[in-house]
């Protein structure tokens, strides 16, 4: 019967992990929209993203990761719950780099990002509370 409930638990924290990691992220990108909007150039065609909403966008993976990671590998009390998350948002940004034909560079943090910040939310985890 705990195996049940263990399960439930480790389900609904992730649910909720995926819920603040995108809320993170999708703020991280707006404030660097606000602040670097997106160009449309008439010439090309192409919408040109500036480095200040690609920074933001990194920053958004890795605050979004580790705090959706984070908050889940506490509610269950296991770390596979944050790993969902990781995934989540590592899919995500493998998604949005396809599909926006970003440079290489952009494709590699996209992986690199949300498992480093779900790696340092597990030993974040592992260390005792205060």
């Amino acid at each position: 019967m705990k195996m049940g409930g263990n399960i439930l638990r480790s389900a609904v924290a992730a649910v909720i992990g995926i819920a603040v990691a995108f809320g993170l992220l999708w703020i991280a990108q707006y404030a660097g929209g606000e602040f670097a909007p997106e160009v449309y150039d008439l010439d090309t065609g192409e919408i040109l993203i500036p480095l200040g909403a690609t920074i933001a966008l990194l920053v958004g993976w890795f605050v979004g990761t580790f705090a959706g990671s984070w908050l889940a590998m506490r509610i269950s009390d296991g770390t596979g719950a944050g790993w969902v998350v990781a995934g989540a948002i590592l899919g995500a940004a493998i998604y949005r780099s396809i599909s926006l034909a970003d440079a290489w560079w952009v494709m590699a943090l996209g992986v690199l990002i949300p498992v480093a910040a779900a790696w340092l939310a597990q030993r974040a985890t592992a260390a005792p509370i205060a």
